[in-house]
């Protein structure tokens, strides 16, 4: 890292900055570099940042405020800055607010664990020996004995434990000036137990198969010669993917640096953090909103002096500043949970393969089902495709047979094929699992009056108020709005015409207990598993073959391997194949396809293999054709042949200006104002404003423009020359959204 010559300095601080601001330094001896964290005076508040450089000595000494402290901390590596920097020109963000993420937690700058070192108060033994006014005990002594090298400090665990004597008798030395005592910051140390080169972490490649082994050795040559390529690891579901990257893992370690792992979600982190364990005998750093801040600060700052070895998280482990990164990995890299749609909007798959470009450290993408971008890349050529076709266990891919709903209605008040419901019983007999897939939460996703047709909208929200029959409530699962569910019409004052319609997973297990009511089942939703304990606890009984059937929302649909489970059948396949959004078509392909891997992984005998029913009113769609011929590349090419006529992403770019206010009227004349400032630009195209999909959420009126441009287009500069033109009030919020993956 670049060391800082002056005494004058220039710092970015933590907030809504762009540029950094000058300071001056107490100890001009004091040796810094870029990246070091301090404390400033800002205003009125005191403000952590890291120095950037020199100061632009554009500013007289004596109006210089000081920096107050230097934290004693290893500065934030360069490629970290780099990604701060990088990230917000790409998104349109203040540099400062990206850098609060990376300083984030702050606790672990601003109140570190401290601990107490002493050092003996004599020059030597014969000093110790001469001393007459306070008896000097054999403890008193051992203590002296041990802290004979007056150059040394040592610490307070470590004088116990050599010396065996208590932390009193210390305090009573000190307090009798015998040894001296000082507190200092303590390093923050998670090492792992990992044995390089020990006998039990050796390389040992004989599980694998032969495309595993070959994917392992390209990306380890990659990882040894600190190469920043790019690979996709694409493999059927139960192709192995996972014990396939651990391998590589196991390479980064051997090399003495760390690796960085993305997960989508939490709840997919607990299975993982075993299989992890299993492998490598010491437990990851899991990252994530539900650690204490205690444990968040030992990891921060055990990344940043480099002992943290295996760091694993949810899309927020990106900005822990890592000091040497040697490899990332994005599991499940089509997954819409990587972008970040609140406050700073970022695509942390995006942002983790430039990311480890500046780290020269290779990254792995891996799925069963890429995003159309990453397939894309791939075939082009600008990222390493390796592909695993067959299933790590041997066994072949599930029959995947589509229920024609119009010719196989399900019986009156019921959702469920008989063509499915009879497979459900054949597996039931054969004492084998049976998954049924639905991506709606609750009983039903609307409820409406039978009198007067008022349909039950959330109070916040253009949306409908969910029916959770359970718990007796009606939820929007937008803003968390929720109220009693009560049989009468707040709009005609009817009572007992509240009528249920559509199905949620709970409705489907009310028709499963009425069928077959001596099943075993679990509902898996984000309502019902709402905590890791939980979560873990019913995957197991599953795995133990304690659970007939499983019905579950998307939450089911990766990551998980059930042994026994040998049919999975899909409520509503139709649901998300129709709308106006982008990536519709891919993000339903995307769940079918990966629902459906679950079937049958370890069925190695075509008689017991897998079987996936999907429930259909549209049986010419393409998406489902794809999904039951098991042909995924076809459905790829028709899509992107799709996005090359209209210049969508990968061949064009998109970018969204979302602005909100709780006054409609003034939303209303600022979109005007600004489309009347709308730039014109060559090969960009303005669309908008209009109303968002959800014109109305959380108790604020929406409007959107959607900007539209070819490839080689600047979108950015596009965007901030015409917002920064014009004055927003402060009741209008502008939010720009740059690679949208939402369009609501």
């Amino acid at each position: 890292m670049k060391n800082v010559n002056s005494k004058e300095v220039s710092v970015l601080v933590s907030g809504p900055f762009n540029e950094p601001f000058d300071y001056i330094l107490n100890d001009k001896n004091i040796n810094l570099s870029v990246g070091q964290i301090v404390l400033v005076p800002f205003g009125k508040r005191q403000i952590v940042g890291i120095i950037m450089g020199d100061g632009t000595k554009t500013i007289p000494k004596i109006k210089l405020k000081k920096v107050l402290q230097v934290y004693d901390l290893e500065p934030i590596p360069k490629p970290s800055i780099e990604l701060m920097n990088f990230l917000a020109s790409w998104y349109c963000v203040f540099r400062g607010l990206v850098l609060k993420m990376i300083l984030s937690p702050i606790e672990a700058i601003t109140s570190p664990d401290y601990e107490k070192v002493y050092k003996s108060n004599f020059l030597n033994e014969n000093e110790i020996n001469e001393f007459k006014e306070i008896k000097i005990t054999n403890k008193r002594k051992l203590v002296l004995d041990f802290l004979s090298n007056l150059n040394t400090e040592k610490s307070q665990y470590s004088i116990t434990k050599h010396t065996g004597v208590s932390k009193a008798i210390l305090k009573d030395m000190v307090q009798k000036n015998l040894i001296l005592e000082r507190k200092v910051v303590k390093k923050a140390n998670l090492v792992s137990n990992y044995l390089k080169n020990s006998e039990e972490n050796k390389k040992n490649y004989d599980f694998l198969n032969l495309e595993q082994k070959l994917a392992v050795d390209k990306i380890n040559a990659s990882i040894i010669n600190s190469k920043s390529d790019c690979f996709l690891l694409d493999g059927v579901p139960g192709a192995g993917k996972t014990e396939t990257y651990f391998e590589t893992v196991r390479t980064c370690l051997d090399q003495g640096k760390q690796a960085l792992i993305l997960l989508p979600e939490i709840v997919l982190t607990s299975d993982w953090e075993k299989r992890f364990f299993d492998k490598f005998s010491f437990a990851p750093l899991v990252w994530n909103s539900e650690i204490t801040m205690k444990k968040k600060k030992k990891i921060w700052s055990s990344a940043l002096n480099g002992s943290a070895k295996v760091i694993v998280g949810a899309r927020s482990a990106l900005m822990v500043p890592i000091l040497n990164l040697g490899l990332v990995i994005v599991d499940e890299e089509h997954e819409q949970a990587f972008k970040q749609e609140e406050n700073i909007r970022y695509n942390a798959r995006d942002m983790a393969i430039y990311r480890s470009t500046r780290s020269s450290a290779p990254i792995v993408l891996a799925s069963a089902t890429p995003s159309l971008e990453t397939f894309y890349n791939a075939k082009n050529g600008k990222y390493i495709h390796l592909t695993l076709p067959k299933r790590a266990t041997g066994a072949t891919l599930p029959d995947i047979k589509l229920v024609d709903l119009s010719v196989f209605p399900p019986d009156k008040g019921k959702w469920l094929s008989p063509l499915l419901i009879g497979e459900i019983e054949s597996k039931l007999k054969k004492k084998e699992q049976s998954l049924l897939f639905l991506n709606r939460r609750g009983y039903a996703p609307l409820s409406i009056c039978n009198s007067c047709g008022d349909k039950i909208k959330c109070v916040n929200c253009d949306t409908w108020l969910v029916e959770h029959r359970s718990r007796k409530i009606l939820v929007c699962h937008h803003c968390g709005y929720s109220r009693i569910f009560e049989n009468l019409c707040k709009k005609c004052g009817v009572e007992g015409q509240i009528k249920a319609c559509g199905p949620g997973v709970e409705r489907i297990e009310e028709e499963i207990k009425e069928t077959f009511p001596q099943a075993r089942l679990i509902v898996l939703s984000s309502d019902t598993m709402n905590n890791h304990k939980i979560l873990n606890d019913t995957v197991e009984k599953i795995k133990n073959s304690r659970v007939d059937i499983i019905i579950g929302t998307q939450m089911i649909a990766k990551g998980h391997d059930f042994p026994n489970l040998k049919l999975v059948g899909i409520v509503d396949s139709d649901v998300g194949l129709s709308g106006g959004d982008l990536r519709a078509s891919e993000r339903t392909f995307q769940v079918l396809q990966q629902v459906s891997g679950r079937s049958g992984r370890h069925s190695k005998k075509e008689e017991g293999k897998g079987v996936v029913l999907i429930q259909t009113y549209d049986i010419k769609n393409t998406i489902i054709n794809a999904i039951a011929k098991n042909n995924r590349n076809e459905f790829f090419d028709k899509e992107l042949i799709s996005r090359k006529n209209a210049n969508m992403p990968p061949f064009g770019r998109l970018a969204s200006i979302i602005l909100s206010s709780r006054l409609e009227r003034k939303l209303e004349m600022f979109s005007s104002e600004l489309l009347k400032s709308a730039p014109l630009f060559k090969n960009v195209k303005i669309f908008g404003p209009a109303p968002a999909p959800i014109y109305f959420l959380r108790g604020r009126f929406r409007r959107r423009f959607l900007i539209k441009s070819d490839k080689n287009v600047n979108i950015q500069d596009v965007i901030l020359n015409w917002t920064r033109k014009i004055n927003i009030p402060k009741n209008i919020k502008l939010t720009i959204d740059i690679d949208p993956f939402s369009f609501m």
